[in-house]
This record gives C-alpha cells, sequence and structure tokens, in this order.
C-alpha cells in the first residue's frame, strides 16, 4: 500500500497543481478579458486618430491648394504691377519727351523773337548814333560859321 500512499500524495500533489492551474487559468482569463478591453480602447483611439489624421490630411491638402492659389494670385498681381509699372515709365518718358521739344520749340522762338527785336534795337540806336552824329556836325559847324555869320550880320 506504500504505493498506494505514494499514488495518492501524487494524485493529491496533482489536484493541488491542478487547482493552482485553475487559477492560473482564471488569472489568466481575467488578463485577457483585459488586454481585450484595452486593445478594444485602443483600436478606438486609433480610429480617432486615423479620423484626425485623415481631416488633418485633408485640412492640409486645403491649405495647401488655398496658398497654391493666394501665390498664384500674388504672381499675376506682381506681373501686373509690373506691367502697369512699365507702362506709366513709358509713358512718363513720352510725356516728358514731349514736353522737353515743347520747351525746346519754346525757347528756340523765344531766342527768334529775341534776335528780331535786338536787330530792330540795333537798328534803332544806329538811327539814334546817325541823328546824334548829324546834329553834332550841325553843331559843329554852326560853331565854325556862326562867327562869320556874326560878321556878315554886323554889316
Amino acid at each position: 500500500m506504500a504505493t498506494n500512499k505514494s499514488l495518492e500524495t501524487e494524485i493529491a500533489v496533482i489536484q493541488t497543481d491542478i487547482g493552482q492551474i485553475g487559477s492560473l487559468f482564471q488569472k489568466l482569463e481575467i488578463t485577457l478579458d483585459k488586454l481585450t478591453d484595452v486593445n478594444n480602447n485602443l483600436s478606438q483611439i486609433i480610429a480617432v486618430h486615423e479620423q484626425r489624421l485623415n481631416e488633418g490630411a485633408k485640412e492640409f491638402t486645403s491649405l495647401k491648394t488655398d496658398m497654391d492659389t493666394a501665390e498664384n494670385r500674388f504672381d499675376d498681381e506682381v506681373k501686373d504691377m509690373h506691367s502697369r509699372l512699365t507702362s506709366n515709365t513709358r509713358d512718363l518718358e513720352n510725356k516728358m519727351t514731349h514736353e522737353i521739344d515743347k520747351v525746346l520749340e519754346a525757347i528756340k522762338d523765344l531766342k527768334t523773337h529775341l534776335n528780331i527785336r535786338h536787330d530792330k534795337l540795333e537798328d534803332r540806336v544806329a538811327m539814334l548814333e546817325k541823328w546824334r552824329w548829324i546834329i553834332v556836325g550841325i553843331f559843329v559847324a554852326t560853331s565854325l560859321f556862326l562867327p562869320e555869320i556874326k560878321t556878315y550880320l554886323a554889316f
């Protein structure tokens, strides 16, 4: 019976081991349930994050499109302003050239007018000088002949 007793001990040890394995399985079951809950929670968090990432990607795409549109509009406005500036510069150059030509023409007309006035004044001065010399000549002739006239008058 010694073998029976050792068999009973072994069976008792096995039963204890089975009980411990059972409690271990219960703990594993609880752990598995908790891991399942954590997995579900993580799945929900990942789904929320994926949704946020998708929304962020859409917003980024929208912002990039808006930025590209704004950049194109800015480039168009810069080109338009450059064109206007070039056109205005060209117009100003043409107007300045026209005004300079008008001023030069006015100066030329003024010069012609002054030359005519100068010639007339020169003629008048020459005529006055001529009359001065005539008057001086008459005065000199009169002063030379005056003493002789007095002698003729004294008779």
